[in-house]
């Protein structure tokens, strides 16, 4: 069975959309910068503190009527249809609640990766054909089966809170600490894990080179763009 590429029409497809992904990173830092001064949000200094502020004020603009006057969409989301959202039966959310969910991964991602630059960039290649993961725009931390997603950490539950709170009330609410709660975990664990685990690196972020692992660090691909 060949690997399969996550909802991309083909590996090819994935890889070039996160090269695309990737050159944008200094463009969305700005972008959330803008965006949190201009609907009043702290000014982020890059402290574990900031990650709470971050989250506070994530909800907060993600449940208001404010815009972010941007259109574009997250090359790593897929994209449902109006037929697709009737059939599972979920609330319209605003396209500004995906564009602030990235801007508040690659903040997550730019803490953990000044954390560990050992951290790199990939369009992950999973152990398995249907691996879960697979093409996702992850950070691999060496770890064969554990990449680490943090542009998912960006969600804080707000997407879900709007389009359950007709029909799920009681589960449609946001996720207040999330972004502290999981950024402070993982710098607790990630010494036990990476001592206890066998370590492994993808040879590459994208290409054929991707799909192997190799068992010391490939050195720095260029990819993470810290400031």
């Amino acid at each position: 069975m060949r690997m399969r590429p996550d909802f991309h029409a083909s590996w090819a497809e994935a890889d070039a959309k996160f090269e695309e992904f990737v050159a944008s990173i200094p463009k969305r830092r700005e972008q959330l910068r803008t965006l949190m001064a201009a609907t009043g949000g702290p000014e982020l200094d890059g402290t574990p503190a900031s990650l709470q502020q971050l989250n506070d004020w994530a909800i907060e603009f993600g449940l208001s009527d404010q815009d972010d006057a941007m259109d574009w969409w997250p090359l790593w989301l897929y994209r449902m249809t109006p037929e697709e959202q009737a059939q599972k039966r979920t609330m319209p959310v605003p396209d500004k609640v995906y564009r602030r969910w990235e801007l508040t991964g690659i903040y997550f991602a730019d803490m953990c990766l000044a954390q560990d630059p050992t951290l790199q960039w990939v369009c992950w290649r999973g152990d398995h054909p249907i691996h879960i993961k697979n093409a996702r725009f992850v950070l691999d931390q060496g770890l064969a089966t554990d990449p680490w997603d943090v542009l998912q950490i960006g969600n804080v539950g707000v997407v879900r809170a709007i389009n359950q709170r007709e029909l799920s009330p009681d589960i449609a609410h946001p996720e207040p600490t999330r972004l502290y709660d999981w950024y402070s975990r993982w710098v607790s664990q990630r010494h036990h894990l990476y001592e206890t685990k066998p370590r492994s690196w993808q040879a590459a972020p994208t290409g054929r080179k991707a799909n192997k692992r190799i068992p010391h660090h490939p050195g720095d691909f260029g990819q993470n763009h810290l400031p």
